[in-house]
């Protein structure tokens, strides 16, 4: 039961797990991939992330393809983008970064494949 309730009480976490195993399968075997972990583990950890160099807002997802940057940021259906992720977004984006959000794995292959990083 407890395993059960953990899951419900992050729903993020296991969506972005998904999209994860599936883009190891579909990515270009040449694309870097790595996730960018700043949540969690309350206000000290955030505040030695902070004084070490953490932007608020970056993607979660990281992907280097051709020497170009892709980033996806991972939604759940009802979760919505900050004020801080549109602000990085939009700067990412201005330097040229190709930037999406995704709610779905199939939403993060169709992302994939209209970049042109899919095998």
């Amino acid at each position: 039961m407890a395993v059960r309730k953990k899951r419900l009480s992050n729903p993020e976490y296991h969506l972005q797990c998904l999209i994860i195993e599936f883009l190891k399968i579909q990515l270009h075997k040449s694309a870097l991939l790595t996730c960018f972990p700043s949540g969690g583990g309350g206000k000290i950890r955030g505040a030695m992330l902070k004084r070490m160099g953490l932007v608020a807002g970056w993607p979660d997802l990281q992907i280097i393809f051709k020497g170009k940057y892709y980033g996806l940021e991972v939604k759940t259906e009802k979760g919505k983008v900050s004020e801080n992720q549109k602000a990085i977004h939009d700067s990412l984006i201005k330097q040229g970064a190709k930037v999406a959000v995704v709610r779905t794995p199939e939403e993060a292959w169709i992302q994939i494949k209209e970049w042109g990083l899919g095998r």
